[in-house]
């Protein structure tokens, strides 16, 4: 079927979408002392960023050029910081998850609402009007 892989591409976008808005809702007005001493909220922002990277490296295997269309989604950097957050290399650095929840994550998930409102206008990853 060839409209699949479209479907699919829309439902990842909103996969990052929808898991990249709750980290700030998880944060809320937190300094980072509160953060690294909070071990529910930053596990909870643990999995978050690991199911955004998660559903970047599903849109890698869609679209490996994707990064050419939207080069703010950066869905290869999320796909690596959720190797690291799943496979554990060396532990994680809490200043770094801290880093990518406030300057990597809300432009990233501002970039998927992008790429999921022009691909319904579109027709998806593999049929760019770019």
């Amino acid at each position: 079927m060839k409209d699949q892989p479209d479907s699919r591409f829309l439902e990842l976008l909103s996969d990052i979408v929808l898991w990249g808005e709750r980290v700030p809702a998880l944060l809320g007005g937190m300094t980072f002392e509160q953060f690294e001493e909070d071990h529910r909220t930053h596990l909870a922002v643990w999995k978050c960023l690991e199911v955004v990277g998660e559903a970047s490296g599903r849109i890698l295997k869609i679209d490996p050029g994707i990064e050419r269309k939207y080069p703010d989604l950066q869905v290869r950097a999320a796909y690596a910081m959720r190797n690291r957050l799943s496979h554990g290399y060396g532990g994680v650095d809490l200043s770094v998850l801290w880093t990518t929840a406030h300057n990597f994550l809300p432009p990233m998930v501002a970039a998927a609402r992008t790429a999921r409102q022009r691909s319904t206008v579109d027709g998806g990853p593999n049929r760019s009007s770019l």
